[in-house]
């Protein structure tokens, strides 16, 4: 295979290594750990917006799909617009680890220490407190429900309820970064040890998915949420999310399988066709179908650690930790 980036890409030089990137008005923003918000497209000049004074640790799209949210080490929540233009939301005055948003509901969150703080319209709302420190954050696809990953199981709740208590969801062990399926049926975390816990709602029923090299820090599910692709392995592990147990006894796909650990992966937004990003700074697309295999880029010098399909699904931008970036036709 020869890779795309080279016959239907964009090479970029993007200088820092990559939290996330995400896509507005046909722009490809890419979060990175210098502070600053690079935006890039297939073709055309690039732009580099000074955004925070440290590292972006966290990243997510604006409710309003027009800006992206950053959470820096500085202790502040921005909106970068493609423009250049910076507005602060929020000092925090700790790290923002965390941060999802939803449009459907026009809500954001941020995870900062053992808080979950919830915004509308810019401002803050409310917080959540929980019994340590959060390991991550998840929305459902209404943008009504939050998970939040902590020590000793997740915590699910009507997030835009001040006074909701919490549907605690207990299992042993230190939570990191956690999930939820679309319709909000499945909530799943990746755990300190190489393993993933899940929970069926609203029976709790306890989910327990292991088997993994390394742990798991990428999540993905398709447009219908029958499948969720995770990363951890030396090929995505693909679980099957059908039927009254889920993946309870059913083997996973691994497409993708190669000598590098899996660090990311996306699924195309309309197709089951998935994209994967590799230690070794590689990626590749695979549709299911026909297991039919393309290769988007070679390895290079760090782990890929930031991978979005653009909202129509014909462009696919990456990033990897050594600061090497691309935008690719597919």
């Amino acid at each position: 295979m020869s890779a795309q980036v080279y016959e239907n890409g964009r090479r970029l030089a993007i200088g820092a290594g990559a939290t996330a990137v995400h896509w507005v008005a046909g722009e490809a923003l890419f979060a990175l750990s210098d502070g600053a918000v690079l935006v890039a497209a297939r073709e055309g000049e690039m732009r580099r917006i000074a955004a925070h004074d440290g590292v972006i640790l966290s990243a997510a799209l604006h409710p309003d799909g027009k800006r992206l949210l950053t959470g820096g080490d500085d202790g502040t929540l921005k909106a970068i617009s493609p423009d250049g233009v910076v507005a602060t939301i929020a000092e925090l005055r700790r790290w923002v680890d965390h941060l999802v948003a939803n449009a459907a509901s026009g809500v954001i969150v941020a995870g900062v220490g053992k808080e979950a703080i919830v915004f509308k319209g810019d401002r803050e709302s409310h917080r959540f407190a929980h019994p340590s420190t959060i390991g991550g954050l998840a929305l459902d696809g209404k943008g009504r429900r939050l998970a939040v990953s902590h020590y000793g199981g997740a915590t699910v709740r009507l997030v835009l309820a001040a006074d909701d208590r919490g549907n605690a969801l207990n299992w042993a062990g230190s939570h990191l970064s956690i999930t939820v399926s679309p319709e909000g049926e499945y909530v799943i975390t990746g755990m300190q040890e190489n393993a993933l816990h899940g929970w069926r709602l609203p029976d709790k029923t306890d989910l327990r998915m292991d088997g993994y090299p390394s742990k798991t820090r990428s999540f993905s599910w398709d447009k219908r949420g029958r499948w969720l692709a995770t990363s951890g392995a030396n090929a995505a592990i693909v679980w099957p999310f059908v039927g009254k147990l889920g993946p309870q006894g059913k083997p996973p796909l691994q497409p993708g399988e190669r000598e590098a650990l899996v660090t990311a992966v996306a699924f195309h937004p309309s197709e089951e066709v998935l994209a994967i990003g590799y230690s070794d700074g590689a990626a590749i697309v695979v549709r299911f179908a026909d297991s039919m295999g393309m290769e988007l880029d070679e390895a290079g010098e760090g782990a890929v650690s930031a991978l979005a399909w653009s909202p129509d699904g014909k462009q696919i931008a990456l990033a990897d930790e050594a600061g090497r970036g691309a935008i690719i036709d597919v």
